[in-house]
Order: structure tokens, then C-alpha cells, then sequence
């Protein structure tokens, strides 16, 4: 008789109790212990290696899957929707102000260098300035397309954004991975542009000391400043021995102040990239200017506003009346940040360009190197791999 009808028949002799009080065994030997071999080894394939591996590596590089700059456009645009703005309304001290936004620098934008590479960073500054262009002229645009809706059902002609010009300075390269802040805000503007600056900065190197539209962003106050208390009061009120934001400067044993880390770190040093935007804002092929585009979206104060003299002749009259309001900005005070701002922004100007553009000879051109493919496709892929492998004798540029 073979073994396993012997275990059989003893098993079967301890009767229907014995099977139910040792149920998931064999004449009482336990079973094996599941393992990660054995759970996951049926199912392990190539095709769910494969599959796997091509999950991870999308989640690594979700910033640069098909579709994603539209987007990450599409989640600038949602706040041009009044229901996406702040509660806080826009006013002219918000002109100049910096909105930041975040990114990291993802696998495919690295180069061969190992940090992110110097073209990836123009599709970076389309976000950044999407947002603050999205978020200061929010009412600007909503009453320039007669809506909000992706159709507004008005006659009116396509309004948008035109980008004339962009130029970067690269300072500092960004590892793989690394998070980065940009931080954007208008630099300037003439009678038919408007020039946007944006800074690639080390993330949380530099953070402002309140958020004027979402003020829960805002770190908590210092006792030197009450919430009723503005950045720019605070500042006024502030002793020679304290610092802008509340807290006091140490002092050495000798009485004068000790430098801290952060007033010998200069701004710059965490800066990687600094671009510079040069755009247009069209109606259809009308050109809107920015000044129009600044009175509609309430960025600029009114001409109407009290002159000094009026408003100094109030405070005598009731002396607890402040002769300047800390959020108020006066149509001086940005004609003059304007014009320092005209002044960097040459470098995008009409006539600096028209000199570039004419270096290119054209058909004046007697003689030039050669022509090369760039390497795209699978044509090129497959002829580069072979050239580089000495499988293909002729060369194909």
C-alpha cells in the first residue's frame, strides 16, 4: 500500500471531531507559512514588471507627462473664476507684490550634467506667470471677455495673453528632485507691454513676513505687532533696536548689535535662475493697453485721491487722523518704481532685438556649415544608436 493511502486511512480513523479541530492541517502538521515568495510569485510576470516599473516611473515624472503644462495652466486659469479669487480684494498696493509658486525638478528635465536643465525652465515661467496674471487681473479680464465661463456667449473678440519675448540668466543649477520656488511679480510696463519678472529660488531660503491676499498663509504675529497692526506701521513704531518683523537683535556683551546668519546671507545667493517676460495683452489683433488693463483691474489709484495738502490740513484739524494710510500707494510712488523698472527691462526692447534679428543673413548668406537632424523620432533614434555602435557606415546628419 503506497504512503498516502496509510496517512489516509489514519486520518480517517480519527473520525469527523479530529478533521474540524484541525482543520488546515495534515495529520497534524501545520501548513507552511504564507511568505512574500509565495504570495507574490504566481502573479509576478513581465508584463506586471513592466507595467510596475512604467506606474513608478510616471509618478516620478508626473510634471512631465503628456498633458500636464495644460494643466497646470488649466489650475492658474481656475483663478480668473470668482469663486477661486481671495476674499481679499485687489487695491494698488498689490501691484508690485510677488506671488510665489512651487515646483521641483522631476527626472526628465535633468540633463547630462545632472541638474535641471536650462530649457526646462521657460515652461516653468509660463505657470508662474500665468498665476500672477490670473490673480491681479482677474477683473480685468473678466470684464475684457464679458464673463468667466469658457464661453461667455458675447460677441467680443478673443482676449488673452500674447508672450512677445522671454530671456533667463542661469546662476546656480538645481539637483535632481530639488523643490524651488518662483517668485514673480510685474516689473514694469509701457504703452504696449507689460514686463514680468520671475526668480527660481531654493525653497523656503527667503519667506515674506505676511501674504497680503491670503492672510492665513501668514505666520503668526510677534508680540510687537498686534494683528490691527500693518507690516509698514510696525516698522514705524519699531526701535532702533529691533528688527522690521518684531524681533529684537542680539547684542554682544559690548552693547552693539551681533550680526545674524541671515544679515550676512545676501538675497542672491539663493536665487538659480532669474527670467524676464515681455507680453501683450490682445483683443482678437487689438492690442489692450496696460494701463487700461491696470485702471479695470483696480491696480491703480484713482487721480481723484486726496493731494497731501488736503489730506494735511485733515490730520490738524483732527489729530488722530493719520496723514498716510500704510496700505496706500500714490500714483508717484509707481510712476517712479515704473520707470527703475523700464530701465532692466532694456534688454527685451523693440530696438535691441531688431538688432539681433538683423544678424540673420538669410538668402545674403554665401556659405554655410551644413545641415544636421536634430535626432527625433524613431528614424533618428535608430540611426544614431547604430552610427554610435559602428553599424552604419554612411552618415546620416
Amino acid at each position: 500500500m503506497a504512503a498516502a493511502d496509510i496517512l489516509r486511512s489514519i486520518n480517517n480513523s480519527r473520525g469527523s471531531a479530529y478533521d474540524e479541530a484541525n482543520s488546515g492541517y495534515v495529520i497534524g502538521i501545520p501548513s507552511p507559512v504564507p511568505t512574500i515568495t509565495n504570495t507574490f510569485y504566481p502573479h509576478l510576470t513581465w508584463s506586471t514588471v513592466w507595467f510596475s516599473l512604467l506606474c513608478i516611473f510616471g509618478i516620478l515624472n508626473i510634471k512631465n507627462m503628456p498633458f500636464m503644462w495644460h494643466m497646470r495652466i488649466l489650475n492658474a486659469f481656475r483663478f480668473i473664476l470668482r469663486t477661486q479669487r481671495s476674499s481679499v480684494p485687489i487695491t494698488p498696493a498689490h501691484l508690485f507684490q510677488p506671488i510665489i509658486t512651487t515646483s521641483s525638478a522631476q527626472l526628465m528635465e535633468i540633463d547630462f550634467n545632472m541638474h535641471k536643465s536650462n530649457s526646462s525652465y521657460f515652461s516653468d515661467v509660463d505657470i508662474a506667470r500665468t498665476h500672477l496674471v490670473c490673480t491681479l487681473f482677474a477683473k480685468g479680464i473678466e470684464k475684457m471677455r464679458g464673463g468667466t465661463a469658457a464661453y461667455t456667449g458675447t460677441k467680443d473678440p478673443h482676449f488673452g495673453l500674447a508672450l512677445g519675448a522671454v530671456s533667463c540668466n542661469f546662476k546656480r543649477e538645481v539637483a535632481p528632485y530639488s523643490e524651488y520656488e518662483m517668485w514673480s511679480k510685474i516689473l514694469t510696463w509701457d504703452e504696449k507691454w507689460v514686463y514680468i519678472v520671475t526668480h527660481f529660488v531654493r525653497k523656503d531660503a527667503a519667506k515674506p513676513k505676511s501674504y497680503s491676499l491670503y492672510p492665513g498663509q501668514s505666520p503668526a504675529q510677534t508680540p510687537s505687532q498686534s494683528p490691527s497692526q500693518s507690516p509698514s506701521q510696525s516698522r514705524r513704531n519699531s526701535t532702533p533696536g529691533s528688527s522690521d518683523n518684531g524681533e529684537f537683535i542680539k547684542r554682544s556683551s559690548s552693547g552693539k548689535p551681533s550680526p545674524s546668519p541671515i544679515d550676512d546671507e545676501k538675497p542672491d545667493r539663493h536665487i538659480f535662475a532669474t527670467a524676464l517676460s515681455k507680453c501683450v495683452f490682445k483683443s482678437g489683433r487689438k492690442t489692450v493697453s496696460p494701463e487700461l488693463m491696470l485702471e479695470m483691474s483696480g491696480l491703480l489709484p484713482s487721480s481723484t485721491a486726496p493731494t497731501t495738502d488736503s489730506t494735511t490740513a485733515s490730520a490738524d484739524r483732527n489729530p488722530t487722523l493719520e496723514t498716510e494710510k500704510p496700505d496706500e500707494i500714490t500714483l508717484e510712488e509707481i510712476e517712479a518704481q515704473r520707470q527703475k523698472g523700464l530701465q532692466m527691462a532694456q534688454m527685451l526692447a523693440a530696438q535691441h532685438q531688431q538688432n539681433l534679428e538683423a544678424e540673420f543673413a538669410g538668402d545674403k548668406c554665401e556659405e554655410a556649415l551644413g545641415r544636421h537632424t536634430d535626432g527625433a523620432g524613431i528614424v533618428g533614434v535608430v540611426n544614431t544608436l547604430m552610427q554610435l555602435a559602428h553599424l552604419k557606415k554612411s552618415q546620416v546628419i
